[in-house]
C-alpha cells in the first residue's frame, strides 16, 4: 500500500517530496481555514482512488486541527458536491 506523508503544505505519495508521484496541495490561513487548491496524481497511479484516498487526509487533517476547507481545486470541489453529508462538518461555504 502506499504510504501518504505530509510535507510542506501537502499530503503526498513518493519518496520525495518536491518530485511526488501524487499530491494535494492546501494554503493555510490564520482564521482556521485550508483551501485546497491542486490534486495531481501521475499517469502511473491513476485509476487507484488516489486522489480521494489524498482527500481524506486532508480532510482527517481538517478535523484534526479544527479548521474548515475551502473546495478551490475542481476535483475537491466535485467532491464535496457530491458527497455533501461527509464533508459537511468541514466545507466552509
Amino acid at each position: 500500500m502506499l504510504e501518504i506523508k505530509e510535507g510542506n503544505s501537502k499530503f503526498y505519495i513518493g519518496e520525495d517530496e518536491n518530485a511526488p508521484l501524487a499530491e494535494i496541495i492546501y494554503t493555510s490561513s490564520d482564521d482556521g481555514k485550508i483551501t485546497i487548491e491542486h490534486t495531481i496524481v501521475s499517469d502511473e497511479l491513476q485509476g487507484q482512488g488516489i486522489a480521494k484516498k489524498l482527500l481524506t487526509r486532508a480532510v482527517e487533517y481538517a478535523r484534526e486541527n479544527n479548521k474548515k476547507v475551502i473546495p478551490m481545486c475542481s476535483y475537491v470541489k466535485d467532491q464535496f458536491e457530491r458527497n455533501e453529508y461527509e464533508y459537511e462538518d468541514v466545507w466552509y461555504r
